[in-house]
């Protein structure tokens, strides 16, 4: 029986000495453990906020694309009207300048009265100049406003991107703290 009691004591030391180790590991590993979920919690919250944050900027492209394509055919529909217009006012100023040469005795297919009336087409046809720059300028505005909330979104996604790597690499950094906290 006396070897028996030397062996207990040290079986009772040991896991005296074992419990030790394994409530100093304890605080520990829950740190680490916490911090590695911490971590997948924080990757997969930035992963869906990226999805989320995508989805949104392609509904927006989307409905940005309709009404733009919107806007350009009520332009082309508006210069179509207008160059219609403008016909229509021209062939009625033309009749008007020849009922009037007419009237006064002048022949309409004399040399003053062309250069009149090349006058009125030249004059319809700088109109038409000026307004179609005007039309092209809006739809060049379109494209432009296209292409620059394009570019936010890319920047957008960017800036979530950054975000979501840095904290990636805190988060790891940050459980390490608590780790050496305990101690």
């Amino acid at each position: 029986m006396g070897t028996i009691a030397p062996i207990a004591s040290q079986a009772i030391t040991a896991l005296s000495v074992a419990n030790k180790v394994i409530s100093t590991i304890k605080p520990v590993a829950n740190v680490l453990g916490k911090g590695f979920d911490f971590f997948d919690d924080n990757n997969s919250a930035s992963d869906l906020a990226l999805s989320q944050l995508q989805q949104q900027q392609k509904l927006q492209q989307q409905q940005e694309a309709q009404n733009s394509a919107l806007e350009k055919q009520g332009i082309l529909v508006k210069a179509q009207e207008a160059e219609n217009q403008r016909r229509s006012a021209l062939k009625r100023a033309v009749a008007r300048q020849r009922a009037r040469f007419g009237s006064s005795g002048v022949n309409s297919n004399g040399g003053s009265s062309e250069a009149v009336l090349l006058g009125l087409f030249e004059e319809s046809d700088q109109d038409k100049m000026a307004r179609e720059n005007l039309d092209n300028l809006r739809l060049n505005a379109i494209d432009q406003e296209s292409t620059q909330r394009k570019r936010v979104n890319t920047l957008q996604r960017e800036q979530l991107n950054q975000k979501n790597k840095l904290k990636e690499t805190v988060s790891p950094l940050e459980s390490i703290k608590g780790f050496l906290d305990i101690f």
